[in-house]
């Protein structure tokens, strides 16, 4: 994976493991006070799509999971 992981396409696992998404490629900076980290654009199985900041997700062999 290039990018520190952060490709399109690659998988994002919830905090409880239990639904799984993907990238899209979207990205943004964090607007979080003192934060330096990205936001990525996650799209889930149900459609919906979320912004996690990359400082909070940590790798799960081939996939990210929110931490």
């Amino acid at each position: 994976m290039t990018n520190n992981g952060f490709t399109k396409g690659t998988k994002v696992l919830s905090r409880d493991g239990k639904q799984e998404g993907a990238l899209t490629g979207g990205r943004r900076r964090c607007q979080l006070a003192g934060c330096n980290g990205i936001r990525v654009v996650v799209r889930w199985a149900d459609n919906k799509v979320t912004y996690p900041c990359t400082k909070g997700l940590e790798p799960h062999g081939e996939a990210l999971r929110i931490a």
